[in-house]
């Protein structure tokens, strides 16, 4: 967990990024470090710190042949020897992210880095970049107040609440690529992300938390996609529910005791098994197979299995247990399907 109460933010130094594929360019004023009075200073101190407060991933940079060689990390390992180099170190920053910023959907932007000190990490208290670009702004009146009338004016302005693509670096493990916290919001889930893969080129740290959420997408894909055939799609929900309960009742993940648990036929424990390596080899992702479940994992990927019958255009059945109260059949006067759910109380 982070905690905020100590951090003091030391310089600032802000660039405008613009999107590549437009030509649109890059902003860098001769004097990139902005002056902050103790208002600015606690407000950004605060919009740049608090996207991160509860994070529990955490990734480091990532080259093929050696970390040192990463654009990035050299970059933050300068400033973290010395934060004076901030305004000149944000001027190329600024250059390396627009070689990425080509997407249709990057917009252009103001590209914040912020030199932090007194950051405290699980304990531990550490100095951190903070890396922040805007991608979408807000609309505000301003009122001028004048003797014969009040001026209603419309200005747009940065909004400080939960970015569109942050990050955070901490002067940790080093030698490893630096500990970071990274949140982007315009890539889509599952496409290359123009800020976490291209920009910061960043590999998930292999913790509780990165376990966690491949097995639950692990699960998920399997008991959708591949499971053995002989299954009706209430008896799938029934397995994705249960194997919900599973991440959510249990402190600690055992791979036999999952398999036998969600399993009861030999011909899909060891489907399951097989399809583990397949996916552990597709996604580069090696899996413990003992392991502290992470609640927070849970919660941000729970929805992978999700439990809803769709029924043509018209019904969503949302299925959460007690697989025993639903009976699946068809109708030959009307020569269609149907559900047929038995219930106590309605609401």
């Amino acid at each position: 967990m982070l905690d905020l109460s100590i951090a003091r933010l030391t310089r600032l130094a802000l660039t405008w990024v613009g999107n590549k594929s437009r030509y649109e360019g890059v902003g860098i004023p001769k004097h990139t470090l902005v002056p902050l009075n103790d208002v600015a200073q606690e407000m950004l101190t605060h919009a740049l710190l608090k996207p991160f407060e509860k994070t529990e991933e955490f990734f480091y940079f990532h080259h093929e042949e050696d970390v040192s060689h990463h654009q990035l990390f050299q970059a933050c390992h300068t400033v973290f020897e010395n934060p004076e180099s901030l305004a000149e170190t944000a001027a190329q920053l600024a250059q390396q992210l627009y070689e990425h910023a080509d997407q249709p959907k990057v917009k252009g932007g103001e590209f914040f880095i912020a030199h932090f000190e007194d950051v405290i990490l699980q304990g531990e208290t550490v100095n951190a970049i903070a890396l922040w670009k805007v991608q979408d702004k807000e609309s505000y009146f301003k009122i001028d107040r004048g003797a014969e009338a009040f001026q209603l004016n419309v200005l747009e302005g940065i909004s400080l609440g939960k970015p569109d693509t942050a990050a955070l670096v901490f002067q940790l493990d080093e030698a490893e690529g630096y500990r970071i916290c990274a949140v982007d919001t315009v890539s889509k889930r599952g496409e290359r992300s123009f800020w976490k893969d291209a920009f910061l080129r960043l590999r998930p740290i292999e913790d509780n938390y990165f376990h966690t959420r491949h097995y639950i997408s692990l699960a998920g894909e399997f008991i959708n996609d591949k499971l053995p055939q002989g299954l009706d799609r209430t008896d799938q929900l029934d397995l994705l529910y249960r194997s919900g309960l599973y991440f959510k009742e249990n402190e600690e993940f055992e791979l036999e005791d999952f398999t036998k648990t969600m399993f009861e036929e030999p011909e899909q424990q060891q489907a399951f098994l097989d399809f583990k390596d397949t996916y552990t080899k597709a996604y580069a992702a090696p899996l413990e197979e003992k392991f502290d479940i992470n609640q927070q994992a849970v919660k941000k990927e729970f929805k992978v299995l999700k439990s809803v019958l769709k029924l043509d255009q018209n019904f969503h059945i949302y299925v959460h247990g007690r697989r025993d109260l639903i009976e699946r059949g068809f109708d030959d006067d009307k020569g269609k399907k149907f559900y047929k759910v038995y219930f106590d109380d309605e609401e």
